[in-house]
């Protein structure tokens, strides 16, 4: 068996890239070569090749396994997901639930100025000229949906 350890090694290192992992892959062949009992075969180095390639499938194996275990394992942080993300995404859908519900509050026409005039972009001339009201009263109604708004924000 000593003199097939150059090209046992040989045959591992091609395979694994790693010469300790394969030395350790050698021993444990020779052991169960060693420990063996059966019938003698025609071809031993044929037959001790095809040992070879089952222990480095099992080794394969085990790799995979361990590398599933450890993804399993992984921890946000270890992810790149940041705990604080998660915190400020949960803050996030609560505000906007809040300024949901407080806009829906707000009567009609208050909310589709402050709609239109927050969200929208329009320019306070052309809502009052759409509503038939003044810039004046315009302003009023986005005032009023903001006092509603930070007083709902200050209330959570």
């Amino acid at each position: 068996m000593e003199r097939m350890r150059p090209a046992l090694m040989a045959f591992f290192v091609r395979r694994l890239s790693d010469p300790v992992q394969a030395e350790d892959l050698i021993q444990d062949l020779f052991i169960r070569m060693a420990t063996m009992r059966g019938p003698a075969t025609d071809n031993p180095e044929g037959y001790i090749f095809q040992a070879a390639a089952n222990l480095l499938r099992d080794q394969y194996r085990r790799d995979a396994t361990r590398y599933r275990y450890q993804q399993s394992r992984a921890t946000d942080a270890d992810l790149g997901v940041d705990p604080i993300d998660a915190e400020r995404l949960l803050s996030a859908r609560q505000s906007v639930g809040c300024v949901a519900r407080t806009l829906g509050g707000l009567p009609d026409r208050t909310r589709q100025i402050f709609i239109l005039y927050r969200l929208e972009g329009m320019q306070r001339k052309a809502i009052a000229d759409a509503f038939g009201i003044s810039v004046s009263a315009v302003e009023k109604h986005i005032a009023n949906a903001m006092r509603a708004l930070l007083a709902a924000m200050g209330d959570s």
